[in-house]
């Protein structure tokens, strides 16, 4: 035994030592691309032939957007009624967009039951916020509030499936950064309709009266899951309790079209009271002749309703792909930004060519989307290297900065990256991240989040690991990054089927926030704080699950630090300390003891400084941790 300990300990110290700076950042020098392509011929840059008809506005057209424009840019809701005048008569002019009412969907909405969780202490504190048994939860969405008297409320809605019923969206917030949970609402779909897995996104309409609205988007399928691809969304007014589900439904719309993965943004940041929302959705036409595989785009000109009318961009939006005859998996994302004039970016990734990302633009009134300016399809430092899950942020306003983070295969691991940009998602020139995650084990797909109105952008995924890690990363618009925290989960197996999800706190230099459900995907987590070690949130008669050794915190230290495990049953555990040549500096823990979470103090007063490494050992768990004295 204690010579498979040895060799696991040395295993291990070769492995931290070759790992990779978790604090490393963006790639030096700023990648260029010297030639932009503006439609999908590779061989030709200038060919947009099959691309949407760039139609020029008339003047009719454009006095309406300018009077619109002023009459959105007082904020004043006295002026609602004005602006839907005009945006009807610009419908009746611009013959690509369609507005209607939400389709009527046969689903329900109900008021929660109060329900929540206890405080924790930590900085970093880890809180189930859902137990589904033996439930699924498909997807999972977050946002924060940010104006306002509840100003800081994080919202988290999720799906839950049981096996061939119906899906069940339950809606939970809090409103003390993380820490307790209050079940506030929960809608059912109709028949046996279910949210596909990760296929969840959510936008806070927030208003200078108090009232608010809490928009989700998903795609679902019918006949529990096996029938006609949909999107659809689910909108909740707070505090005046209402809501509603709906479907969308483009021109054309029929059981032979597949609407997925709907992404959705809004311009709330810039307009607090005339705010628009705006909605992607992956789409193909699934006909016998083949597929044509595109986007499709709308918005919503009243988002203060739980009874909204939409106006459908009938085309697709910018790019597709060729005729078709594979069902493809491709994602699509849309953010809001202001540069003089209001816009929308799209990025579209995972298509046959998968090397690249695609990213266009558009005007907000269903006029004309194009690549230009938006830096054509990308490749990056790796063009040959696959890419997908691309997500954009943006924080809503004029101040240029579009991120679009995105996972690569390079040398056949999955690595995840971003490109970023202070030009408005000039991508044709950009900065990019070196690969973060590691050379040996897969990460996942990974989310963006940026703050309305400020600098700040966080991203989450999961690294496959022993255990599993989940990663946040918080950078500001110029790429410097204020956090960079390897773990902040506490349950040790993560799923890889729906993602965690970043929000943040309302908490100056603390903001860090992540929802996240385990393997399976099951139950509903937590993840608050952006320092200290993960700590689990929970009742105290609830026993570990998992063997576990955290990292000590603080770390590195001066001259006593904290080390945490948990052992879900009865074990003889030992803890030893080590130094860099591998010797044994001392035995921390030597004991049987009972199943629970321990947590012991070390006091390296009398080591010199330098960096040491800590083992466990309870029944057949083995585990080793770096950790670094400062004096």
């Amino acid at each position: 035994m204690r010579q498979i300990t040895q060799l696991f300990f040395f295993l291990t110290l070769f492995c931290l030592l070759n790992a990779e700076n978790i604090f490393a950042q963006e790639l030096p020098g700023i990648i260029k691309n010297t030639v932009q392509y503006k439609g999908n011929n590779s061989q030709d840059p200038n060919d947009i032939s099959g691309m949407p008809e760039q139609r020029i506005k008339t003047p009719e057209e454009t006095q309406l957007l300018n009077e619109i424009k002023q009459l959105r840019e007082t904020n004043d809701r006295n002026n609602l009624n004005r602006i839907l005048e005009l945006e009807n008569q610009l419908d009746l002019i611009n013959p690509n967009s369609v507005s209607k009412p939400a389709e009527y969907y046969d689903g329900g909405v109900g008021r929660g039951t109060d329900e929540s969780s206890a405080f924790s202490p930590e900085a970093i504190g880890n809180v189930k916020i859902f137990d589904s048994g033996s439930k699924f939860v498909s997807s999972i969405a977050t946002a924060t509030e940010q104006i306002g008297s509840t100003a800081g409320r994080i919202w988290v809605a999720f799906s839950v499936r049981t096996s061939a019923a119906r899906d069940t969206i339950r809606v939970f917030y809090s409103d003390d950064n993380g820490v307790n949970w209050t079940y506030y609402a929960y809608a059912w779909l109709g028949g046996t309709d279910q949210i596909n897995f990760d296929e969840m996104d959510m936008e806070i309409i927030e208003n200078t009266t108090g009232e608010k609205y809490v928009w989700m988007v998903y795609g679902f399928r019918n006949d529990a899951g096996g029938g006609r691809w949909r999107a659809g969304g689910f909108v909740l007014q707070t505090p005046t309790f209402a809501g509603n589900l709906f479907a969308f439904s483009w021109p054309g719309d029929d059981d032979t079209k597949r609407y997925y993965r709907p992404r959705i943004t809004s311009d709330n940041s810039w307009y607090p009271s005339l705010a628009y929302t705006y909605v992607v959705a992956s789409f193909d036409s699934a006909g016998v002749s083949g597929r044509v595989n595109t986007q499709k785009t709308l918005r919503c000109t009243n988002p203060y309703t739980t009874t909204p009318t939409f106006s459908y961009k009938a085309d697709k939006f910018w790019w597709f792909s060729q005729t078709d005859f594979n069902q493809r998996d491709l994602h699509s994302d849309i953010a809001f930004f202001k540069n003089s004039s209001d816009s929308i970016i799209v990025s579209f990734s995972n298509v046959p060519d998968s090397t690249k990302i695609f990213f266009a633009k558009s005007d907000i009134s269903n006029g004309p989307a194009n690549s230009t300016a938006a830096g054509g399809f990308i490749g990056g430092n790796a063009p040959n290297d696959h890419k997908q899950f691309a997500r954009l942020s943006s924080n809503g306003n004029d101040n240029g900065s579009i991120i679009c983070v995105f996972r690569q295969n390079t040398n056949s691991v999955w690595r995840i990256s971003y490109y970023r940009t202070t030009n408005f998602g000039n991508f044709n020139s950009m900065n990019q991240a070196a690969l973060q995650g590691s050379a040996t084990s897969n990460s996942y797909q990974p989310e963006i989040v940026g703050v309305r109105n400020k600098p700040k952008h966080y991203f989450a995924w999961r690294l496959d690991g022993s255990p599993d890690s989940l990663r946040l990363i918080g950078t500001n618009s110029l790429g410097f990054w204020d956090q960079n925290i390897a773990m902040m989960n506490s349950q040790t197996a993560l799923s890889g089927v729906q993602g965690p999800k970043p929000s943040f706190r309302n908490v100056d230099n603390d903001s860090c926030f992540v929802v996240y459900p385990i393997t399976g995907p099951y139950d509903v987590w937590a993840a608050y704080g952006c320092s200290g070690m993960p700590t689990i949130v929970d009742d105290e008669d609830i026993k570990p699950v998992n063997y576990s050794l955290s990292q000590n915190y603080p770390n590195p230290f001066n001259p006593s630090t904290t080390i945490k495990y948990s052992i879900p049953s009865s074990s003889l555990v030992k803890i030893k300390l080590f130094n860099m040549l591998g010797q044994e500096i001392s035995e921390l823990v030597n004991q049987e003891q009972a199943s629970g979470d321990y947590a012991i103090t070390f006091d390296a007063a009398n080591l010199p400084s330098g960096v040491y490494f800590y083992t466990i050992e309870a029944g057949n768990f083995a585990q080793t941790r770096k950790m670094v004295l400062l004096k």
